[in-house]
């Protein structure tokens, strides 16, 4: 008799991801379309298939894409249950545009 490997939470990787500091915000995709489905609500940007756990993010501007990646990775891979984990950067959070000094 072979068992299921245990299904990932993912309000613990969604939590997990947004505790990232590289992290500015969970995607849902082009069209918003990742997300788990749960009873009342859904969590946007994580979605977890029978083999694979996809987690998508809005990144922080200036880090490489592939140090958001690595960040997410190492923080949520042990979450995936042994699915294969895919980290998406579906966008960037630019910084508040500074003010110059004002004219008078």
């Amino acid at each position: 008799m072979s068992s299921l490997p245990a299904t990932p939470d993912p309000d613990v990787l969604a939590a997990v991801t947004l505790a990232c500091p590289l992290v500015a915000a969970m995607s849902g995709g082009v069209l918003g379309e990742v997300a788990t489905y749960l009873p009342g609500r859904r969590i946007r940007g994580v979605r977890i298939a029978a083999n694979g756990v996809d987690i998508h993010v809005v990144g922080v501007f200036g880090p490489s894409i592939t140090e958001i990646v690595t960040q997410v990775r190492a923080a949520v891979e042990r979450l995936a249950a042994g699915r294969t984990l895919s980290v998406h950067v579906d966008d960037l959070k630019l910084p508040p545009p500074t003010r110059g000094p004002s004219r008078a």
